[in-house]
């Protein structure tokens, strides 16, 4: 490539990273605060003993827990063996993906308030609408009966064993993170907000750079032909743009920073803000193995309905 091009990507990068690196702090800091406390651990045992509320706090749980797409699931492979219904365990996996308080905040100063509280407000559409649209699947009959694929592992004192565990013994890979107990919190805090930060970071670093390559190197026409255009088809064509794209909720706001600049639909913007997490392809590859295959067609088939829905009520009101 040009020396001119190297140079323009190199600035972009460096803007990004500077525009963002203290917010980027604030935001680890905050996990290894709910961390710290356990507030995210406290609130998913409610979800099992939520009763007809459990949807609701579902999509809390989601909202409140910095996790992604993959690291929701040993709390649904555990909420699953201990017969949660699947009702709130979609609503749990559509949130997670998408919302966080991290990621409220990166996507407050890498795209503006008004894409934090779109963000904000498409998560809960998207969780409660996927809880309660496969409740009613489940009252069709579409749903009923068994769901779960995995086999249950016990450890030798007749307990549970953990999701990695769990994992492992039916070919699933799970992510998994040995923690130290701490003799003061302060110390676990610390630990749990430098996990954070190498795990965010280097997603985040790597979206950036994605970002300068998508501002210097795609072409507008590119853009305005698939998705630039305020149209029906171009929330369309964002959500199975979204559909393999490996972005969590941190990654996708500096490729959607990148896009917006090129001059993408804000309606289709919006759409991919939402599918391109729900529709992470490893997390789908995990499911696949924990779930009956109907269950994982109904979590696509909901969540990337709600995201089109959301893309297009922004055309149509904005």
């Amino acid at each position: 490539m040009p020396e001119s091009v190297w140079i323009q990507m190199l600035t972009v990068i460096g803007e990004e990273i500077a525009r963002m690196w203290w917010f980027f702090l604030l935001s680890i800091v905050l996990v290894g605060v709910i961390k710290g406390y356990k507030l995210d651990l406290q609130i998913r045992g409610w979800v099992n003993r939520a009763g007809a509320w459990g949807i609701f706090l579902a999509v809390v749980v989601g909202m409140v827990s910095p996790l992604c797409a993959c690291g929701i699931l040993p709390i649904v492979i555990s909420l699953a063996l201990m017969g949660t219904p699947i009702a709130p365990l979609i609503a749990l996996l559509a949130t997670s993906p998408i919302m966080g308080p991290d990621a409220l905040l990166l996507t407050w100063r890498g795209l503006g308030p008004e894409w934090a509280m779109l963000k904000l407000g498409g998560a809960a559409f998207i969780g409660l609408g996927a809880g309660f649209a496969t409740q009613w699947l489940v009252n069709c009959g579409f749903l009923a009966g068994e769901l779960v694929r995995l086999r249950p592992v016990y450890r030798e004192d007749g307990t549970l064993a953990s999701a990695y565990e769990i994992g492992t013994a039916n070919g699933i890979a799970v992510r998994t993170m040995t923690v130290v107990p701490r003799a003061k919190r302060l110390r676990f805090i610390f630990d749990r907000t430098l996990d954070a930060g190498l795990f965010i970071g280097k997603y985040l670093l790597l979206a950036i750079v994605l970002e300068a390559l998508i501002v210097t190197l795609v072409p507008i026409s590119w853009i305005t032909v698939l998705v630039g255009q305020k149209s029906l088809l171009s929330v369309l064509a964002a959500a199975l743009i979204g559909l393999p794209l490996p972005t969590n909720q941190i990654p996708i706001i500096p490729i959607l920073a990148g896009l917006l600049e090129r001059g993408i639909d804000h309606g289709a913007a919006f759409t991919l803000l939402m599918a391109g997490p729900v529709s992470s392809i490893p997390a789908i590859i995990a499911l696949w193995g924990m779930f009956h295959r109907r269950v994982v067609l109904s979590f696509l088939a909901v969540t990337l309905a709600g995201a089109v829905l959301l893309g297009w009520g922004y055309q149509l009101f904005s």
